[in-house]
């Protein structure tokens, strides 16, 4: 066995900053709070006890129980599950991602433009061209990082969990001052009628949203044996990370109430995060430079998110994948359990997808974007198999060597049915659009440039349905050849 001793370069802290950058997103919860209002403060207070605190420790348990593992998820759903269950778990957990890139490189050049410029410079037509190729060269700078491994990843992680977390922290801290330490008058009321949920629709899609805001900590599990005090710190550092995080979103409610006026907050998704920020600087005198320094901040953020999002998937599908599904070259691992090959083949699909809008076609254009839609639905795919997975453990194979469990068998039983539960809400609410709005297409009622929602529900059936289809494909292949040989 490899000496972990050799791997073991990640301490503590550095594995909190990791886990920072793939988890907190404070655009998240100003984008959320505008859509709910003050009502967010319960929202995310339930989702920090009754999800994200004891799915992080599913987590722990889970990579407790595979700590020679290289896959993290991938592997936990087939010791679980079986393997050909983690394969489509990891396949889907991979193939999403390609789609999710072609937004997040784009923004992270949008959040440096606002830093040096103060405004968008990406913006029209003429520039489509510049932010492909620019997008393209810094995913491929991204990818030579996520190639020298987790030493190199965490330079640009530890800053980014700084400025992740920093930014939020920073904000409760002036929001505070400036009522509490000046005076001010608070912006919003805080009564039972502001606080109390509606339960309409978008309240729970809201909340669908906040319960995936918590999720990410999965993804730093195929890192485990790159940590000093290997399970045992990682334990410790997720209980230690969704209670900063929980509360740094449950305050994160309170500030935005405390200093931003609701008509700012109304359907403010686009620049809620820059107007929320240039409140406290014009009441510092400060406003000119509020909007720069979000953007330099945010692009730390998002930088922080592309090193763990170009990464991690790849290591989870292929790091322990068999050989003879897609080949031996692709699966081909460095001495720290890194899948290099994978890596580049990532980047290269991701350059394609990346160059399509500078084409000026519309139809490949529209099929990228359809695409995109249809991986809506596939996205939550593992988080499922995950969930079923724990369950499965705990009932059938609870007898599985592991130095952390989540309480005893039949609590954990009760925690993992009662989070596969919630999550089986979560995929609901994020794959069936409102019925309302599904109702107003039938009817020929539905206002002009809205995105029509019945379309949205077939793209993600459709999409579930041909994404999976094709792993499931590639495993009864591999199936088949395996018994050939054997």
């Amino acid at each position: 066995m490899e000496n972990a001793n050799q791997r073991a370069n990640l301490g503590s802290l550095a594995l909190l900053m990791l886990t920072f950058s793939a988890v907190f997103n404070f655009a998240s919860l100003i984008d959320n709070t505008v859509a709910i209002g003050l009502s967010a403060l319960p929202g995310y207070l339930f989702g920090t006890i009754f999800y994200f605190l004891p799915f992080a420790l599913m987590v722990a348990e889970f990579t407790s129980a595979n700590a020679e593992s290289e896959s993290g998820i991938h592997q936990w759903i087939s010791s679980a599950l079986g393997p050909k269950w983690g394969f489509l778990g990891a396949w889907s957990y991979f193939f999403v991602n390609l789609f999710f890139f072609c937004s997040l490189v784009p923004k992270t050049l949008i959040y440096a433009s606002y830093f040096i410029l103060g405004y968008n410079v990406f913006d029209g037509n003429n520039m489509v061209i510049v932010s492909s190729i620019v997008s393209i060269i810094v995913f491929w700078i991204a990818t030579f990082i996520c190639i020298k491994g987790i030493g190199w990843m965490s330079k640009v992680t530890n800053i980014a969990g700084f400025a992740k977390i920093g930014i939020g922290v920073l904000f409760i801290a002036f929001a505070f001052i400036i009522v509490f330490g000046l005076g001010d008058k608070s912006a919003q009321q805080f009564n039972a009628s502001t606080l109390t949920p509606k339960f309409d629709w978008t309240f729970f899609m809201v909340m669908a949203w906040i319960f995936q805001a918590v999720g990410g900590a999965e993804s730093i599990g195929c890192y485990v044996k790159d940590i000093k005090g290997g399970n045992k710190a990682f334990v410790r550092t997720m209980i230690t990370a969704s209670l900063v995080i929980g509360g740094v979103y449950v305050l994160g409610v309170v500030a935005i109430g405390l200093i931003v006026p609701s008509n700012v907050l109304s359907n403010n998704f686009s620049n809620g995060i820059f107007d929320a920020f240039y409140i406290i600087g014009q009441r510092f005198g400060m406003g000119g430079i509020v909007r720069r320094f979000v953007g330099f901040v945010m692009l730390l953020c998002n930088l922080g998110s592309l090193m763990v999002w170009t990464a991690a998937p790849v290591k989870v599908l292929f790091s322990e994948i068999p050989e003879g599904i897609f080949g031996s070259w692709v699966v081909k691992t460095d001495d720290k359990g890194n899948p290099y090959n994978a890596l580049i083949l990532q980047a290269a699909v991701v350059s394609i997808m990346l160059m399509i809008p500078a084409l000026g076609v519309n139809s490949m254009n529209s099929f990228l974007q359809t695409l995109t839609n249809m991986t809506a639905s596939t996205a939550l795919v593992p988080m499922l198999f995950f969930f079923a997975a724990y369950i499965v453990l705990r009932w059938k194979k609870d007898s599985m060597p592991r130095n952390f469990r989540l309480g005893g068998r039949k609590f954990g039983i009760a925690a993992g049915i009662t989070l596969f539960c919630i999550f089986l809400f979560v995929f609901f609410m994020s794959t069936v659009p409102e019925p309302s709005t599904m109702i107003a297409q039938l009817n020929g009622t539905l206002e002009k440039g809205v995105t029509k929602p019945i379309n949205i529900l077939v793209y993600n059936i459709i999409g579930l349905v041909v994404f999976l289809g094709f792993a499931v494909i590639c495993w009864n292949r591999y199936e088949k050849r395996s018994k050939k040989t054997a």
